[in-house]
């Protein structure tokens, strides 16, 4: 008996699972939603011109691919970069915690630990290397001197250099390490504007050397978890100024799980945030509406996991009742499984549909069957579906 991949023609992967985590390959693929793949790539492109870098917000119920989209669209950012750019996009994806008592201080480091403070110290090094005064520079576009300085002293080796990246981070300095560095005070002191500066700041300074800082955090329904009111308005005051028509330096794609725009967390959905990113920067992922566009979501998902000429072969070879874009399924197994999806309207997501292919060739592997036939599609989808 052959292995699994061997069995169905895959090519180059072990199952049919999707997971840009697991293979950074598969960021490329966004089966069956042309209209909103469409409609996420114009926003990118327009979005550079005004307000100068992306601002958006995915959402969808659970297991309707909210994460497979923010890897889609960094893939897109980074293959297919649009020409309104005018930089090199430095993307980076972060899954955001949040605890009960989570505060602005608390996202700003996991936004800046992200992104690393070698990354930071090249792009200031590499700025250097292009004028003649880093201060001047520096002071360019960075308002705060606090701020001029920690920046500056990454080009630095030694000890000084870690802690100006430990202050642009928000953590506590001491006095006398504050003064080491001329610095007056803590960064976020005077609350969370004073953060999203310094982040503000670290974009201004990629832009100055050609590339464009955007992030990509994902599960935001964490911020549900924030309790504490003082917190809570911490974290509101730090994305309303990143969503700010003033910073045009820090992009961010956003994903979170909500049923409908209601269920999305408060901080999210206030008038101030929405208003400056604007309603078409809300980008909803709904399920599947019918049963065609189950079927051209998984032809399209089957047409690029198998390898199409061993494929023809195989099919050729036992005179199987199937095709390209269809197999490993029978025809009518096929059609069923796209019955079964729709039933249930709320189950019609990514996420179910491709478990529930993975689950129908295993279980004919394991009988040693060809194809998947309507009895292993009735046996699987009550459970999956249910």
């Amino acid at each position: 008996m052959s292995e699994f991949p061997k069995w169905f023609c895959l090519k180059n992967r072990l199952n049919f699972t999707i997971d840009p985590q697991i293979n950074s390959e598969d960021a490329r693929y966004y089966f069956g939603r042309n209209d909103i793949k469409e409609r996420l790539q114009r926003q990118l492109r327009r979005s550079f011109v005004a307000p100068g870098i992306p601002k958006m917000m995915v959402w969808g119920p659970y297991g309707s691919g909210k994460t497979q989209t923010l890897f889609y669209l960094e893939h897109y950012l980074k293959t297919e970069t649009p020409n309104s750019c005018n930089g090199v996009p430095h993307t980076l994806y972060v899954t955001i915690e949040m605890r009960s008592n989570s505060a602005a201080s608390h996202l700003h480091m996991q936004l800046m630990e992200a992104l690393g403070k070698d990354v930071v110290a090249g792009w200031v090094r590499k700025l250097f290397d292009q004028v003649s005064n880093l201060d001047t520079a520096i002071g360019e576009f960075v308002a705060d001197p606090n701020i001029v300085l920690a920046l500056k002293e990454l080009r630095a080796a030694g000890d000084s250099t870690f802690v100006a990246w430990r202050w642009l981070t928000g953590q506590s300095l001491k006095t006398t390490e504050l003064s080491e560095l001329s610095l007056t005070r803590n960064l976020g002191e005077v609350g969370a504007g004073d953060l999203v500066n310094a982040l503000v700041a670290v974009g201004s300074l990629a832009n100055e050397i050609g590339e464009k800082l955007i992030f990509l955090l994902d599960e935001l329904e964490e911020l549900q978890n924030v309790r504490a009111g003082d917190a809570s308005e911490s974290i509101h005051q730090y994305f309303r100024r990143l969503a700010d028509p003033a910073n045009a330096s820090v992009g961010f794609l956003i994903g979170f799980k909500a049923d409908v725009l209601d269920d999305a967390p408060q901080i999210l959905q206030r008038g101030d945030v929405v208003g400056r990113i604007g309603t078409s920067n809300y980008v909803d992922i709904p399920p599947l509406p019918a049963v065609a566009d189950v079927q051209v979501f998984v032809r399209e998902l089957l047409r690029n996991l198998i390898d199409p000429d061993s494929t023809t072969t195989h099919i050729a070879e036992h005179s199987l009742d199937t095709e390209l874009g269809i197999y490993p399924f029978s025809r009518s197994a096929f059609d069923l499984l796209a019955d079964y999806a729709t039933q249930d309207p709320t189950r019609a997501l990514p996420r179910y549909i491709i478990n529930a292919i993975n689950e129908c060739a295993i279980q004919a592997w394991d009988e040693e069957k060809l194809l998947i036939d309507e009895e292993i599609v009735n046996s699987v989808s009550q459970y999956v579906f249910a």
